[in-house]
C-alpha cells in the first residue's frame, strides 16, 4: 500500500461555557505569596481532573497584595458538580480564611463574544480584571457594543493578545480580562485617549464604581 503523510489533527481546546473568578485582596505581598502556593497546590493536585475543567490561572497584582484565581469549565452543571458540591471544593474556598486575607469576592458568569489583537494565543504578561455593576443586561448590551465598536483599533493595538467579557446570570455583573504580551504595551494602550472615551461612556452606564485589578500571571494549569 501507498504511504501516506496524513497527520492526526491536533484536538481542540474545549471552548468555555462558563467562567468562575475568585478575587481575595490581602494585607500584605506575604500574604499574597501563600494564597499563591496553596491555591496553585490545590489546583494541581485535583481540581484540574475534574469533569468539566477547562483552565485556571492565577495572577498576583502588580503590588503584590491582590490575588485572583480564574477558571474555565465546559458548562456551569459542571462547575457545580466538580467544584462547588465536593468536600475538595470547600477546601478550595476555605482558602480565602487564611491569615492576612481581607476580602474575598466570587463572580461566576458567562462567556460574550470578545476581542483578539496581533499576538493572539501568546502568553500574557499582564492582565487587567475590570469587574464593573449594572441595573440590568441592557446597561452590559451597550458595553458590549462599546466594546465591538472599538474593535478596528485594539485588532490592530501592538502587544494586545485578547480582551474576554463574560457576564452574569443575573446581568448586572460584567467582567472584562484584557491580557498583552508586557507591561509596556498595558501602558501604552491605557495612555492611548480612545481608551479614556470609551471608559467614560461605560461610567455612564454603571450602578456602582467599578473594581479594577492589574496583573501579573504566576501559574497557569490545563486539564489532564
Amino acid at each position: 500500500m501507498p504511504e501516506t503523510n496524513i497527520r492526526p489533527e491536533k484536538p481542540q481546546r474545549l471552548e468555555a461555557g462558563f467562567v468562575s473568578f475568585g478575587i481575595l485582596e490581602t494585607n500584605s505581598p506575604e500574604a499574597a505569596a501563600d494564597l499563591v502556593d496553596a491555591l496553585t497546590s490545590e489546583v494541581r493536585q485535583w481540581a484540574r481532573a475534574t469533569p468539566g475543567f477547562l483552565s485556571a490561572r492565577i495572577h498576583v497584582s502588580v503590588d503584590r497584595t491582590a490575588v485572583v484565581h480564574r477558571s474555565e469549565w465546559a458548562t456551569d452543571s459542571d462547575y457545580q458538580d466538580s467544584f462547588v458540591d465536593t468536600a475538595r471544593g470547600k477546601t478550595l474556598r476555605e482558602l480565602a480564611r487564611l491569615p492576612g486575607i481581607v476580602s474575598a469576592t466570587s463572580v461566576h458568569a458567562f462567556p460574550l463574544d470578545g476581542l483578539e489583537g496581533p499576538e493572539a494565543g501568546k502568553e500574557p504578561g499582564i492582565v487587567a480584571v475590570a469587574v464593573r455593576h449594572f441595573a440590568n443586561r441592557d446597561a452590559v448590551d451597550g458595553v458590549m457594543e462599546l466594546l465591538m465598536s472599538s474593535g478596528e483599533w485594539k485588532r490592530n493595538f501592538p502587544g494586545f493578545i485578547s480582551a474576554s467579557p463574560c457576564v452574569s446570570a443575573d446581568g448586572t455583573t460584567f467582567v472584562n480580562y484584557p491580557m498583552w504580551v508586557d507591561e509596556s504595551a498595558q501602558h501604552s494602550w491605557m495612555k492611548d485617549p480612545r481608551i479614556s472615551e470609551g471608559q467614560e461612556e461605560i461610567a455612564r452606564l454603571e450602578a456602582a464604581p467599578p473594581e479594577y485589578f492589574i496583573c501579573t500571571p504566576v501559574a497557569y494549569i490545563t486539564a489532564v
